[in-house]
């Protein structure tokens, strides 16, 4: 596919050459393209999804990036639209972050929460995120029949909440360094807005502290949980030096939600070790709250 050949015949660019390509995984194209005025990542989506998921994606980087400035800016092409199809794929054409990407520091950590708590703070109606709806948890409660861990796991899902009846705000559904920048000028950006949208604070609030923050080493199956990382984080959202216990609890719920949507992405294989995560992820969480107010108090 001649990438050059649909930037330049869409967005109008007479000098363009890709500088980088990434590695995404599936089918999808993210490459970096050089362009005679500005640095612009080019982002193609096989056309066999849904063009609502492609409409919600574009919109969203509108929202975040160009009216808000907390994620890169989507280009409009000539006649003002967002996104072509074009070969099969459904393109979108955004500015490239100059900086570095957020690494798995305590500092980045920090600095992930206050962005992340800026970003939850925008409250205007948008499009919607596609990530939850409430017969999500009915589906999962369907999942894993064959498991010996079955009842516990029923359990867990039942305990979860209807998360439309909390704090709702525009949220990104996979915040962690790797889909976060810091721009030359220090700013903490977003980036990869596939389901993000307005939805559900504490799903998103929630995700890092079991996915992310359970170190989980595949070759020995030993598990440790990055308590200074998850403070750093939670320091950085709650920046008034303040958690009470049900919005802690909510966050947890939030947290053992989005890894049980994940349970069964990575493959049969997979499912065992995901089930020994979320245990031992929840068995931090009466810890991780207790080393949170004693940084407090140092």
């Amino acid at each position: 596919m001649d990438i050059i050949k649909i930037v330049k015949e869409n967005w109008g660019y007479d000098h363009a050459e890709v500088v980088e390509e990434y590695d995404v995984g599936g089918s999808r194209i993210v490459c970096r393209i050089r362009t005679e005025s500005a640095d612009v990542v080019l982002k193609g989506i096989p056309d066999r999804i849904d063009e609502n998921v492609i409409e919600a994606n574009v919109k969203a980087h509108e929202y975040l990036g160009n009216e808000n400035g907390l994620a890169p800016s989507i280009l409009s092409l000539p006649d003002d639209s967002l996104y072509i199809c074009k070969n099969e794929y459904y393109f979108f054409l955004m500015t490239f972050v100059h900086g570095r990407q957020l690494q798995e520091t305590v500092d980045d950590e920090f600095l992930l929460g206050k962005a992340t708590k800026q970003m939850h703070q925008l409250h205007d109606p948008c499009e919607k995120s596609s990530f939850y709806t409430s017969n999500k948890i009915k589906e999962y409660r369907s999942w894993f029949k064959e498991y010996p861990f079955k009842k516990d796991y029923n359990s867990i899902v039942d305990g979860l909440p209807d998360f439309t009846l909390y704090d709702q705000c525009f949220i990104h559904t996979d915040i962690g360094p790797h889909n976060a920048r810091c721009n030359n000028e220090g700013k903490v950006v977003f980036i990869d807005l596939d389901d993000a949208g307005y939805g559900p604070k504490y799903l998103d609030l929630g995700w890092p502290f079991i996915m992310q923050f359970v170190d989980y080493n595949k070759s020995t199956r030993e598990m440790k949980y990055q308590f200074d990382l998850a403070v750093a984080f939670l320091s950085g959202y709650f920046d008034d030096g303040t958690i009470d216990k049900q919005t802690y609890d909510k966050i947890w719920e939030g947290a053992t939600y989005m890894h049980v949507s994940y349970m069964k992405t990575f493959g049969p294989e997979a499912v065992e070790a995901l089930w020994n995560i979320l245990n031992y992820g929840m068995d931090q969480k009466d810890k991780l709250y207790e080393l949170y107010h004693s940084n407090l108090k140092d």
